[in-house]
């Protein structure tokens, strides 16, 4: 199972709008390129699971792994399930970023989902403590607990080979989480600090903190001739 966080909301399949909370942050209740935001976290997970171990941007990282499997005009971070750590990444200019905070997946690959109820139940497992931070060059995010966000139901295709260790095989899934969609930032350098901490009291196995720190290098656009 991985570790998931639950929130149900209804979003607008068209309009794209304003953050009035963090200026530069997509709002949870628009469509970022005509795509309501729960699709992208569907979107975020076959991404991740699409990604052989070895090359998986979240173990052993190198600032290569950060382009692997990037398309479209948002550009994927990977999560971080412990400790702390810095990581650079150059990402062309003009892309949108969406990097997860405390996040998680239920399918019904899992030995103990049954039905759609268990997915919600698997879904609430391990987060009901989960404390989380971000600042985008200093400047901290608020109010971040407002972001959480469910996928809905989507079918996910998993392979073999997979950093989750999860059963391969096309399933029925569930995402939940909290997410930091950012607009495109202007060509510089900017960091993007994110922190969590998951200390319960009751299911201490699911207990953890991580510290990670994107240095991303945004690139001008190449010029072109034609």
């Amino acid at each position: 199972m991985i570790i998931l966080v639950v929130y149900t909301f209804t979003s607008s399949p068209i309009i794209i709008k304003a953050d009035s909370i963090n200026p530069g942050v997509f709002s949870k209740d628009s469509a970022p390129y005509g795509i309501p935001y729960g699709d992208w976290l569907a979107k975020w997970w076959q991404w991740t699971f699409s990604i052989p171990t070895t090359q998986h941007p979240r173990d052993e990282y190198t600032p290569e792994k950060c382009a692997i499997n990037q398309e479209g005009p948002v550009w994927f971070l990977a999560d971080q399930l412990g400790g702390r750590e810095e990581r650079t990444c150059t990402i062309p200019a003009g892309k949108a970023i969406f990097v997860p905070l405390l996040v998680g997946l239920c399918d019904y690959g899992e030995s103990d989902v049954k039905s759609d109820e268990d997915l919600h139940r698997c879904a609430k497992e391990g987060n009901e403590y989960g404390v989380i931070e971000a600042t985008v060059d200093g400047v901290k995010l608020k109010n971040l607990e407002q972001y959480r966000t469910q996928s809905g139901f989507f079918n996910i295709t998993i392979p073999e080979d997979n950093i989750y260790d999860n059963s391969a095989g096309t399933f029925r899934a569930l995402s939940d989480g909290f997410f930091v969609f950012l607009e495109p930032l202007p060509p510089s350098n900017h960091d993007v600090h994110l922190k969590v901490s998951v200390l319960n009291p009751i299911e201490q196995q699911y207990n953890y903190n991580a510290d990670w720190t994107y240095h991303l290098i945004i690139a001008n656009p190449t010029n072109s001739t034609k």
